[in-house]
């Protein structure tokens, strides 16, 4: 509808011809009448340029000027009777990290408690400053400040530069979100080891109602709940990555390790994913510039797996090799173990990723014993389920089949959802090439169903596939078919292709 206004107010054949162009001015107008007015008015006066140019420059036309004298006039009328609080809201908003904001993450921007929030909140709706359309299409009531509103709430924020108004509002909700992630992370993943502090309340900012899976005596309890933290995570991964951004350039440095760290449990269901290398790599600056020894090996260690991901080895290689020499930084607690334990397996990944599955075998079996030796179960069974892999690479497919059952009772018996759905996948790979078809269909399945709750789209192909060469080795072609259907559906949806 708005791509048909702005045609009526210009008729330009470049509109037709370049349709992509006409669909970026149409989203950088959000739509507003007025602004389309002003684009349309932009491409008349310049009509021997392409689209393609112009849209640079009407952006900055946009964002300086605003759409026009007189709906400018109108829009500064309408600020100037808001409240105190929701004025203040409206001028923080296009400083909140990320294009959109929930109720919870505008009340610690604003940092005046919930009430007062709801308040301005509802007056800037009512003023017709906020755009409410997202509020139907999610369950967090997510909410944005249209495009060329947003340029003008960022125009009356500069007149309160001198106040630090900003940057305060900036730190306190920064600090919000890396509580809320710490959270999510670990009722998402459970307790693990981690290596930056845990960050308390942000006055006057309500944590995300979130649930802690460890409170409910009820499995099917604890797994909804661990579900619903790493759908947070997911739902807030712009805002997340936006706040790293920030901390790094701030010189906050234990906020950009904390942010991180659930940054890489998002990446656990999401793997692939373009941005998480950049944060890794700012991860691992800020822990050099802070001199913490814990930090720099961790940050190290989870920059070098998307590195190895995307087939950087060299790269990821020369990470955990200094991983590795600041291992002799670290002490002798049990924190310390845990964290050179977990050096060893990343290197033993790396062999894995190179295809020498010997080595990588020997480093899980080291790692292991670690963890086994100051009674970590945790990681005790993830090396377990590691080692399992490493078997079934090296061809012993009996003992990889131990491992694997062996790793994946234990995280059923954890309450490790993701874990229990990976480790019951890849004991599903190794019975099915042992001819135990019909186990491997069932763990095939109940993986399938807790990557489908968990919202992660690469589990969700991969256990796809495997299901669709397993229906056509049994000649069941039209089931076969139709998991290759929903695989190719979830990689078109999700730039796996």
């Amino acid at each position: 509808m708005a791509t048909e206004l702005l045609e009526l107010i210009v008729r330009d054949r470049r509109l037709t011809t370049d349709p992509e162009a006409a669909r970026t001015v149409v989203q950088m107008c959000d739509g507003l009448p007025a602004a389309l007015h002003v684009a349309g008015r932009w491409v008349r006066s310049h009509p021997l340029r392409p689209l393609s140019r112009l849209i640079a420059e009407l952006r900055a036309e946009l964002d300086e000027k605003g759409v026009s004298c007189g709906v400018e006039d109108i829009w500064d009328a309408i600020y100037r009777s808001l409240s105190s609080s929701a004025s203040l809201l409206y001028r923080l908003l296009p400083h909140h990290p990320g294009s959109t904001f929930t109720p919870e993450s505008a009340t610690a921007l604003l940092g005046l408690g919930p009430e007062v929030c709801q308040d301005a909140l509802e007056e800037l709706v009512t003023a017709g400053l906020l755009d409410l359309r997202m509020m139907r299409l999610t369950d967090d009531g997510r909410m944005r400040l249209p495009g060329p509103l947003h340029a003008h709430a960022r125009r009356r924020a500069r007149d309160h530069e001198a106040h630090g108004e900003t940057a305060e509002a900036q730190k306190r909700v920064l600090r919000w979100f890396v509580r809320q992630a710490q959270l999510a992370d670990r009722f998402a993943a459970g307790r693990r080891l981690v290596v930056a502090d845990g960050f308390g309340p942000v006055p006057d900012a309500p944590d995300v109602p979130l649930d802690d899976p460890a409170r409910s005596e009820d499995r099917s309890v604890r797994t909804a709940r661990a579900e619903r933290a790493a759908r947070w995570l997911y739902a807030e991964r712009h805002a997340l990555f936006a706040c790293v951004r920030l901390a790094h350039g701030r010189g906050m440095d234990a906020e950009v390790v904390a942010l991180c760290e659930p940054v890489w449990t998002y990446a656990m269901d999401h793997p692939h994913a373009s941005d998480v290398t950049g944060l890794f790599r700012l991860a691992v600056t800020s822990a050099l510039r802070s001199g913490n020894a814990s930090w720099m090996v961790r940050m190290r260690c989870q920059l070098a797996r998307p590195l190895w991901e995307s087939g950087r080895l060299a790269d990821a290689g020369r990470e955990l090799d200094g991983a590795l020499a600041a291992l002799d930084l670290l002490g002798e607690s049990e924190a310390d173990h845990k964290l050179r334990a977990s050096t060893i397996e990343f290197r033993g990944m790396l062999s894995s990723a190179r295809g020498d599955w010997n080595a990588a075998a020997a480093d899980f079996a080291r790692s292991r014993e670690v963890h086994l030796a100051i009674g970590n179960d945790y990681g005790a069974m993830l090396q377990t389920y590691r080692s399992g892999q490493a078997s079934a690479e090296l061809g012993d497919l009996e003992e990889a089949a131990r491992l694997l059952a062996e790793a994946h009772d234990a995280a059923v018996a954890q309450d490790r959802a993701r874990l229990s759905a990976r480790t019951g996948f890849a004991l599903g790979g190794v019975l099915q090439r042992l001819g135990r078809t019909d186990e491997a269909r069932g763990l095939y399945e109940r993986s399938l169903e807790g990557a489908r709750r968990r919202g992660s789209g690469f589990d969700q192909v991969r256990v796809l596939d495997a299901l669709a060469e397993l229906a056509g080795a049994e000649g069941a072609n039209t089931a076969a078919e139709e998991h290759r259907a929903a695989a190719q559906t979830i990689r078109r949806r999700n730039g796996l292709l």
